[in-house]
């Protein structure tokens, strides 16, 4: 999963904190839950059309990153996301989760945006900020060279 290889990824960056069991830590997959306040999704949202390239073992997904912060403070989600987009924009020829169940190749990761987005604030008055990224990952499968 393209979502957990990223999270896992940005734990050992020391950017986020996750926990694969979702009892602690502030990183959670295709969910962001009520608590903690300053929390992070991380949310796959498919990806680019592969053509007639998609026999070659390449795939490239997109995810959602949303980052939330404590109510009424837009300055602490606002500095997380532009660390977050810091350290993924243009990141390239690294393995995500390498030796684990997750492991893929990354070639590149470019944002489709040049920086974080301000989506205000949610019910709780906690500002929220998301980031969007097309990735480009070498995946071998047995129809795929």
């Amino acid at each position: 999963m393209i979502a957990r290889a990223l999270a896992k990824y940005l734990d050992a960056a020391g950017l986020v904190t996750y926990d694969a069991t979702g009892t602690t830590g502030n990183v959670f997959l295709e969910r962001l839950p009520d608590a903690p306040d300053e929390a992070l999704m991380v949310l796959s949202t498919g990806g680019n059309p592969l053509g007639p390239s998609a026999t070659y073992g390449w795939d490239e997904p997109t995810v959602q990153l949303m980052v939330r912060g404590a109510p009424d403070d837009p300055e602490t989600p606002a500095a997380a996301a532009q660390a977050l987009y810091d350290a993924l924009q243009g990141l390239r020829y690294v393995t995500l989760d390498p030796g684990g169940e997750d492991e893929v190749r990354l070639c590149v990761c470019s944002s489709l945006q040049t920086g974080p987005f301000n989506l205000g604030r949610d019910e709780r008055d906690r500002y929220r900020f998301t980031l969007n990224f097309a990735l480009h990952v070498r995946r071998e499968t047995e129809h795929r060279d």
